[in-house]
């Protein structure tokens, strides 16, 4: 199946002039990022929101560049940040990565939404590609609630 795929791609270059987009695209359409703000934190002066990105265990990823804007409830922009990711998937192991990016508390505290507006993907040739956005998953992550046992 796989060698099957690599020819239709490489038979699309060939067609198309030799233009590389047709074989990128075909190597996209089977990865997939499920990403989550898993944490936010007070950093001298600067807020740090912490992403869990994880590729559901099939594609590798190379250095991401993530465009993120937090938005109001209006979806006014309150601040635009991008989040630089590590290359992550190559294995069960990495299937998961954690990145972090600062933007102001004020911001941070009247967000209401934060919008993936532009991904890019940075090859190990050195290229870089726009990713589709339809790639990512946006997962809504509540913490379970903690408590402290009361002395009796």
């Amino acid at each position: 199946m796989m060698i099957k795929k690599t020819l239709c791609s490489l038979l699309l270059a060939v067609l198309c002039g030799g233009m590389v987009g047709p074989a990128v695209s075909a190597e996209n359409d089977h990865r997939y990022i499920s990403i989550r703000n898993t944490d936010s934190s007070w950093v001298q002066g600067v807020c740090s929101l912490v992403f869990r990105l994880d590729n559901g265990g099939d594609g590798t990823f190379n250095n991401l560049m993530v465009n993120l804007q937090l938005t109001d409830k209006s979806g006014a922009v309150l601040e635009k940040g991008t989040l630089d990711v590590q290359p992550f998937g190559d294995s069960s192991a990495t299937r998961s990565t954690l990145s972090a990016t600062e933007f102001s508390c004020d911001a941070v505290e009247n967000t209401a939404n934060i919008v993936i507006t532009h991904v890019e993907e940075t090859s190990s040739d050195g290229s870089v590609h726009a990713l589709p956005l339809s790639m990512f998953d946006p997962q809504y992550y509540q913490p379970l609630k903690m408590s402290v046992q009361k002395s009796r």
